[in-house]
């Protein structure tokens, strides 16, 4: 009866032996399936994840690729007051919303991919502009665009006094400068002169002047010439006489004065 229970004690630790065995291959299997590397279809779905949502940072709407992009570029030059309309888009994939910030007075954003407007206040405008997969600015997102709008004041706006770097208003339209004094109507180019009389003012930058004169043509003087002028019809040197003449230049050309 003894050696039938040792036997038997025998036989059982023999099996429980082989099934042990039996048991640790799975174990290992099981193991090297978790440290397997993750599928390459599960790696590009995280960049449709939030960066707040764990430790993923990526900010592309689907990979690196994507960005806000424009055919008009991302640095424009516009005058005040001039009719502006910006389109954008996302390359590679398409934006579900964008959020526009430091949008200038005068311009406002449709809420798909233009803005559009006037501005009437001179400047440079930096415009941000991220693009969202999801609506409602949700989900993950574009780098940062910038859109630089330069806005230059409209010179036709400007008046014939403005290009005397320095005047004295006075009164009624009557100023005086260093070319001497006279008046400007209220539109257009045209100044009466108290010496040489109506002459077209057309300015080409700050105290620098053609001046057209009915009877003389186009006449080129600037504060640095003062009472010089040159006679285009000519090609010689006019000089502005003392209000007491009774003529406006003498001529060089010929060593005479002229009326």
């Amino acid at each position: 009866m003894q050696l039938s229970m040792k036997k038997l004690r025998v036989i059982l630790s023999f099996a429980l032996l082989i099934e042990a065995r039996s048991i640790t291959p799975k174990i290992i299997k099981i193991s090297g399936l978790l440290l397997k590397p993750v599928p390459a279809f599960l790696k590009s779905a995280h960049a449709w994840i939030p960066a707040s949502a764990g430790v993923l940072t990526t900010h592309a709407v689907s990979g690196a690729t994507t960005a806000v992009k424009s055919t008009q570029g991302n640095s424009i030059s516009i005058k005040a007051g001039e009719n502006l309309t910006y389109q954008f888009y996302t390359s590679r994939y398409t934006a579900g919303s964008y959020s526009i910030a430091n949008l200038p007075n005068g311009l406002s954003y449709d809420g798909r991919n233009t803005i559009s407007g006037i501005i009437s206040e001179a400047g440079t405008y930096d415009i941000q502009i991220i693009g969202y997969r999801g609506r409602s600015q949700n989900g993950s997102y574009t780098p940062a665009f910038t859109l630089e709008i330069i806005v230059n004041k409209d010179d036709s706006e400007k008046t014939i006094d403005s290009y005397f770097s320095a005047s004295t208003d006075l009164g009624n339209n009557w100023y005086q400068a260093w070319m001497g004094i006279f008046y400007i109507p209220t539109n257009g180019n045209w100044i009466y002169h108290s010496h040489l009389g109506w002459l077209y003012a057309h300015p080409t930058e700050l105290d620098t002047f053609w001046f057209y004169d009915e009877g003389l043509g186009w006449l080129y003087t600037s504060k640095t010439f003062n009472r010089y002028f040159y006679s285009n019809n000519t090609s010689g040197w006019l000089y502005q006489l003392d209000s007491s003449s009774n003529n406006r230049f003498w001529d060089y050309s010929n060593g005479v004065e002229i009326q």
